[in-house]
């Protein structure tokens, strides 16, 4: 959406405000089109949006002193002066993205691009408390600015996807099951120690984020993310919008019940939830009961004899040598999330279905089945032009997913997030 800040302003809107108003949804538009077009000049930057040269000037030149796009050199004449091409100055801002997962953080710095450009990944402690995580979150932070500011590199803000269910408007974790938190002011804690905007969001939400601004839905207008690691959740977007629920609920695929006489018990205190039998810990689980109760495999060697040693990566790549108890349980796997993706391709009726997580590494082997079960228990009719396939964003999904929580701010307000004496750090 652009506004051209020409004629009379309405009744009833100040003057002063209305133009305010008008300029910031301009620049927003303009650099939107940068973001888009990676190299572009101010005459097509206009011919796109509908704005007038002098318009497009003004603002550019807003950006250029915002340090967010820059000067790249001449383009293409089509008859008179080559013009000068702008892009996004990518490596002058960046946010910071923490994934908390059930097991360990993963952290890093996200650039304009959604260029993981610096991650690394720290296993959680014993001690599950608030004080105890939220420390060792606030040790990754410090490390990260530092390693920041070494590179001349802003930061426009600090995104934290994190496990369970999570209240984004008031950035508090409800629901940890984890951790057994409950009612945990996330956002508060880091806005008590940094001068830095703090969104928090389900993790699984902020990597469809991910994927919706950087990744491979960035074209889709309906789709479902499904991370598989060590739980499984969704986020899913719906035409064009992410969808949270009345509670922020939605989503918690991994909690869809798919048998009614499994005694494992899931961490949300039911039976027979998807997690239980699909994830990477239920995965391992099946792997090193079948090697102890003497299953002729591969995983046996693999591990030194050491059941407790089995692990997803060693799974895939008993698999890869056609070991058939890692085909099979892989393949297994695949049919429970299958079954369960067809419920929500009945429900929400996407055009994609992206999914990402570490049991997502296995490839053909698990993507094979998923496809095959959701074509065979979903409706014909949703499953047409369906497709599935992993996600683009890889292993930094959940760091660029949570980074996105800011970046999608920035390019909608760029002067609110970039302008605060100048620098913000």
């Amino acid at each position: 959406m652009v506004v051209q800040t020409d004629g009379a302003n309405k009744r009833g809107t100040p003057a002063t405000a209305k133009a305010s108003l008008i300029k910031d949804i301009n620049t927003a538009a303009v650099l939107g089109i940068v973001r888009e077009q990676e190299m572009v000049s101010r005459a097509d930057i206009a011919k796109t949006c509908g704005l007038t040269p002098a318009t497009v000037s003004s603002i550019v030149s807003d950006l250029l002193e915002l340090g967010i796009v820059r000067e790249t050199g001449s383009g293409t004449s089509s008859g008179g002066r080559k013009p000068t091409m702008i892009a996004l100055n990518e490596r002058a801002w960046g946010a910071i993205g923490l994934d908390l997962g059930p097991r360990q953080i993963h952290a890093g710095i996200v650039d304009l691009h959604g260029k993981a450009v610096h991650d690394e990944i720290v296993p959680l402690p014993a001690d599950r408390s608030e004080a105890a995580i939220l420390g060792l979150m606030d040790q990754v932070t410090d490390r990260l600015l530092k390693w920041a500011a070494s590179r001349s590199m802003r930061m426009v803000g600090l995104g934290i996807g994190a496990h369970g269910l999570v209240d984004p408007n008031a950035g508090v974790s409800l629901y940890a099951p984890a951790f057994q938190w409950k009612q945990v002011a996330v956002r508060e804690w880091f806005n008590d120690r940094y001068e830095l905007p703090v969104m928090v969001d389900n993790d699984a939400r902020a990597m469809a984020a991910g994927e919706k601004w950087f990744g491979a839905a960035q074209q889709a207008e309906s789709f479902v993310f499904l991370n598989v690691g060590t739980g499984i959740g969704s986020g899913i977007y719906l035409n064009g919008q992410l969808l949270y629920g009345a509670h922020f609920g939605a989503g918690e695929i991994g909690h869809i019940p798919i048998s009614d006489d499994s005694q494992e018990i899931c961490y949300c205190g039911k039976r027979g939830c998807l997690s239980t039998f699909a994830s990477g810990p239920a995965l391992e689980k099946r792997a090193r009961i079948a090697v102890r109760q003497g299953a002729d495999s591969l995983l046996e060697q693999l591990s030194a004899g050491k059941p407790e040693r089995i692990t997803g990566q060693l799974i895939h790549q008993a698999a890869m040598q056609g070991d058939e108890l890692a085909v099979r349980l892989l393949r297994e796997t695949g049919e429970h999330i299958g079954s369960a993706l067809a419920m929500m391709v009945n429900v929400v009726n996407p055009d994609m279905i992206l999914i990402g997580g570490g049991v997502s590494e296995a490839g053909e082997f698990l993507f094979h089945p998923i496809r095959e079960t959701v074509r065979k228990e979903a409706m014909a009719v949703n499953t047409e032009r369906l497709s599935i396939m992993p996600g683009q964003l890889g292993a930094v999904c959940g760091v660029v997913g949570a980074a996105t929580l800011l970046l999608q701010e920035v390019f909608a307000q760029p002067k609110t997030y970039l302008t605060r004496g100048g620098t913000l750090i």
